[in-house]
């Protein structure tokens, strides 16, 4: 490599190329001078309000050790010139691990969609990681597929956890920023009324699950004059599938597990009360 070509990032880092955009930060593919290995940094373009809330939870998961959330290897604040266009700039960042076989989205689509037992395992791994969030008070608040990354195993691996929030042990306490993606965003969240984290990431794992075994949403947003989501609203479930099998091109909906069905609807649910509990989820999807 040339002495101008790469910048250094913590003494240690360079940068190889950018992976993605996003619209507080950019993610970067780096390799290591110590060990030659790939990571990636999560570059913020400006000051932002959820880096250290980041930093917070990922130091906090980091110390549960869990393979099935993304791992993280250094953080800091210090003058960065990402190319030879631009000027050096004090920027914030995040080095992560390094997952080589992108999103569980992009596979997805690139499968053309995947069949159920297969759509059941990923999810399943997805559900574990969830739980140890749970279990450890911390909500993500921005589950879907985008943010499931596939390691070098093409094992799914929960990621960015920008939007999360840590919560009281109670579960009393109500959230009140409406944050996420509006295809897997909650009810309440869309309402913008105070909500549960824990139970608005069931419904996000709902959408989840339902474009695993589909490849394509239920509804396009959760609000009831939606189409779709006011057959949820009303519990016209029949309906509600009769409508999907509709739009289905390449699955028939009769040939999904009535259990996997009866479960979606309930993680969609439009109160929250009636949303199962991560374990319950678990539960459910272990005996299908």
């Amino acid at each position: 490599m040339t002495d101008n070509k790469y910048e250094i990032i913590a003494k240690e880092y360079y940068i190889l190329k950018k992976l993605d955009n996003g619209g507080t930060s950019n993610v970067y593919l780096l390799k290591s001078m110590k060990n030659e290995r790939n990571y990636v940094a999560k570059i913020y373009n400006s000051k932002c309000k959820y880096y250290e809330k980041e930093i917070e939870i990922l130091k906090k998961i980091s110390l549960l050790n869990a393979p099935s959330i993304i791992r993280l290897i250094s953080y800091g604040e210090e003058e960065i010139k990402i190319d030879s266009y631009s000027e050096p700039e004090n920027k914030q960042y995040i080095i992560l691990d390094y997952c080589p076989n992108k999103d569980l989205l992009s596979y997805i689509m690139n499968m053309d969609g995947i069949d159920e037992q297969m759509a059941i395992n990923f999810f399943k791994e997805i559900l574990n990681a969830v739980q140890i969030c749970h279990n450890n008070n911390i909500c993500h608040r921005d589950l879907k597929l985008d943010n499931i990354l596939l390691d070098e195993n093409y094992q799914p691996i929960l990621c960015d956890f920008g939007f999360s929030a840590l919560i009281e042990a109670d579960g009393q306490t109500k959230l009140r920023e409406y944050l996420g993606t509006t295809n897997y965003a909650s009810p309440e969240i869309l309402r913008r009324i105070p909500y549960d984290g824990k139970k608005s990431d069931i419904f996000s794992l709902g959408v989840i699950l339902f474009t695993l075994l589909f490849n394509q949403f239920g509804f396009q947003i959760a609000i009831p004059t939606n189409d779709l989501y006011k057959l949820i609203v009303k519990k016209k479930y029949e309906k509600y599938w009769e409508e999907i099998g509709k739009k289905m091109k390449n699955k028939k909906v009769e040939n999904i597990s009535p259990k996997l069905k009866e479960l979606y609807v309930k993680m969609i649910s439009f109160n929250p009360d009636g949303r199962p509990s991560i374990e319950e989820v678990i539960e459910c999807i272990n005996n299908i």
